[in-house]
Formats: C-alpha cells, structure tokens, sequence
C-alpha cells in the first residue's frame, strides 16, 4: 500500500491588513474548509499558526474556524503545533521557540477544543536543525517535517519506507519535486493520483510506502482560482476508487512505518542547491551575504535582550508578535519590499519603546534606534543598487 499525506499550511503574519484577510478568506480559507468537512472523508494534515486564528477571530470569519474544529472531531483532520507568529526556529533561542509552541498550543486548544492534540510540528518555512529536534522532542512531540532537497544533497536516497531519525525524534521529509509541482503548476487531482502511483512503484516497487507532500493552504483559491476544486476535490474522488494508495495523516504514518537514525542538515523549504554549496541554509530570512538581514538580526537581538530584562507583560507580547518572519522575507536578495520592511522595523521599535521605558533605560531606546537608522540605510543602499542596474 502506498500512503499518501497532504499537508496543508495556512497563515498571515499578525500585521496582516483587514481586508487582505477578508479576500484571501472568501477566495481560499472559506472554501477549502468547506471541503475539509467533505463526506469523502478525507485525511489531511493542517498547520494554523495562532496568529491567523487570531485575525480570523478578530474579522469575524468564525465559520472558517468552525469547518476545521468540525473537521477535527469527524476525524478528516489532524493538526500540528507551530510557532504561534511564525518565527525562524534556528534563528531564536530556545525559550522563545517554547514559548511560541506553548502560545500557539494554548490559543488554538482554545478554538478548536480538547480534541487539538498536534503531535508533530511544522517549522515555520519548514526552517530546521538539529537542536531544534532535540527540542521537539524534550517537550513532548512525536516529530518534525522538512523538506528532502537538503537531504539529497547528501545521500541521494530518499526514504519512502522508513522515518529518518534525529535526536530522538522522527524527521519526516516533504518532496520538494512534487509539492513544488502542485504549487506551481495546475494539476487536476486525479492525474496527479496516477502519476505518484507511477513514481512510488517505479521507486520501491510493491512493499508498503509513503510520500508526504506539503505546501501553502493559499496554493488553493488565493494563488492559482478554484484550484482546491480542481485539485484537492478531484482527489478526493479519485483516491476513493484505488486499491493501493490511500490518504493518511502525516501521524498515521508515523505509526505505520520504522524510524532509522539519518543525518538531516540544517535549512529550509526555500533553499536552493546553490544555498547548500554556499553554507547558507536560511537564505531568504537569514543570509550571509545580505545586510539588511544583518541589521534587521541586530536590531531584534537588541529588542529580545531587553524585552526579557524588563519582565514586562506589554512588551512581552509585542515581542512574540514582532519575530514574524516576514519582514526577513521580504528583505531577501530574490523578494524586495521596503513597507513590509520597515512594517516589522516599526513592530520592533514599538517593542523597544515599552521595554525601555519600563526598564527607564534611555540609553538602551538610543541605541536601538541607532540599530534601525542602520537597517534603513542598508535598504536605501538596496534601492539605490536596483536603481543603477
């Protein structure tokens, strides 16, 4: 049998705008959800990180929110844990990347009832490293995911009948080829049903396998119109009439099939084989060769360290809304956007400003501000470089 898991990532950052959130809802979220709690019964993976809960609750799109708790309890579903705002986990300490997982525990068990009970975790931009690992594994969780193109660039073998294996904890790796490959290109669902059972017989021939595909939940609506239709429903109807592949959850999986301890390298969804040969596994949130991301870390560290000094309930929450990811995103060498920048640069400032003034610590507002002039210069010399090209 060949097990096929589908894992469905939703989240906006939490200094999304309204009515991003609106439209993104009625073209992806609403629909989608809506198939979730489908009398085909599927069997997916889902990712909602906290902070796109928290904007679904705060524009009143409680009928996304109920599809998937229905979903949940019907057993279509099961969730994962994340950090709560999306921020990279290799790139914070480990007390912030628990308190992320425990806010993000703790506010989605809200929403969705006691029946919210992740055993795996999806690494916000599938950002992973050992120590991470270990740290999953301490708390309590059964696994982790990631992506194989890292994997393969050191053993070209990637596994389909056993579960790599890395401080204790199972390491599941997407395949880039063909959760890229849906991204980005318009499958109907069922040739792509009988295009995988092709590959996985051509791969391991009749014993018992697997392959895990993951990507944004808005691929489906939002990037590509009406494709969770002819997609994911297409799929669904198709998968009902074989007889060897059949949809799991990534967790069933992982009861089906053996652990085998692997080295699994640091990196990420979005690393390139370039990145690899270059030792730079976070290219797009934390890039040797970028400066602006050299600045947007200092400024951050700065804020952190005075965040957590300061003991102060205020900042502590801007703090764990202002590690978000996409303001390191948007700063990277392929995707260039100085408002959502400065967006985040804004969000950290705030988050000085409260920190320091309970501190009554002047000189440390100062030099913060001194970090964020540095960052906007880099971003200037960004646009000026662009400008001259």
């Amino acid at each position: 049998m060949y097990y096929l898991s589908f894992l469905f990532h939703l989240y906006q950052p939490p200094t999304q705008l309204g009515f991003v959130i609106d439209r993104i809802t009625e073209e992806c979220y609403r629909p989608l959800t809506d198939l979730f709690t489908s009398s085909l019964s599927p069997r997916f993976t889902v990712n909602i990180n906290y902070s796109l809960t928290e904007l679904l609750l705060q524009r009143s799109h409680h009928d996304v929110l109920e599809n998937l708790k229905a979903a949940l309890n019907s057993g279509n579903l099961e969730f994962v844990d994340s950090g709560a705002y999306h921020p990279i986990f290799p790139l914070i300490p480990e007390s912030e990347v628990i308190r992320q997982l425990k806010i993000n525990f703790d506010g989605n068990r809200a929403v969705f009832g006691d029946k919210y009970k992740p055993r795996g975790i999806f690494p916000p931009e599938m950002c992973y490293s050992s120590r991470i690992s270990k740290i999953v594994k301490k708390i309590g969780y059964d696994w982790i995911i990631t992506d194989d193109l890292p994997y393969s660039y050191y053993d070209s073998a990637i596994p389909h009948c056993t579960i790599a294996e890395a401080e204790g904890c199972g390491v599941f790796l997407r395949s880039n080829k063909w959760s890229n490959d849906i991204s980005f290109h318009q499958w109907k669902g069922a040739e792509f049903l009988e295009k995988v059972e092709q590959t996985m017989s051509a791969e391991i021939g009749e014993k018992d396998g697997y392959m895990i595909i993951a990507m944004d939940a808005e691929t489906f609506g939002h990037h590509h119109k009406y494709y969770h239709e002819k997609f994911i429903h297409s799929l669904m109807h198709a998968v009902k009439s074989r007889t060897n592949i059949k949809l799991a959850t990534i967790s069933e999986i992982f009861e089906k099939f053996p652990m085998k301890k692997a080295f699994v390298p640091p990196s990420t969804w979005s690393a390139s084989m370039q990145d690899l040969y270059s030792d730079d596994p976070y290219p797009l949130w934390q890039s040797k060769f970028n400066p602006i991301h050299h600045n947007q870390w200092q400024l951050t560290h700065h804020v952190l360290r005075a965040v957590i000094r300061s003991g102060d309930e205020r900042s502590r929450g801007l703090m764990d809304k202002a590690l978000y990811s996409c303001q390191n995103w948007w700063a990277s060498l392929h995707n260039f956007d100085p408002s959502q920048i400065y967006r985040g640069a804004y969000l950290l400032l705030d988050t000085l400003e409260s920190a320091s003034g309970a501190l009554n610590e002047p000189e440390t507002l100062r030099l913060g501000r001194e970090l964020y002039n540095n960052l906007v210069y880099s971003v200037f010399a960004r646009i000026n470089d662009k400008a001259q090209q």
